[in-house]
């Protein structure tokens, strides 16, 4: 059985091989805007007031954030800091990854 860390990470490059996540600020800030974005993901490395915007609109926009620890390393994209899943059941998977990691892994 794998490690729940194993389980987040496999779970968010799958969403990232089938073409359902998003990544780079530009890209995810439109995603959310549009209403289309069904998760955020943000680095835990991302600095204050990114991670401050983004709570805002995901707020706006009624769309949940989990915050991962190597998000730009996980998608084969180093020093990207921000990513949008698109579909639900992808969404849905990487909430229950991150919640078995650690109980406080989603805001």
């Amino acid at each position: 059985m794998p490690k729940q860390a194993d389980r987040l990470t496999n779970a968010v490059g799958l969403a990232m091989k089938a073409g359902r996540l998003v990544s780079g600020d530009f890209a995810v800030e439109k995603l959310l805007r549009a209403g289309k974005a069904k998760l955020a993901l943000i680095d835990a490395a991302a600095s204050e007031n990114t991670l401050d915007k983004y709570r805002a609109l995901c707020a706006a926009k009624g769309t949940e954030i989990v915050r991962v620890a190597d998000l730009g390393g996980w998608i084969g994209k180093p020093g990207r800091k921000l990513a949008a899943v698109t579909d639900h059941n992808f969404a849905e998977m990487i909430k229950r990854a991150a919640a078995e990691q650690k109980p406080a892994g989603s805001e």
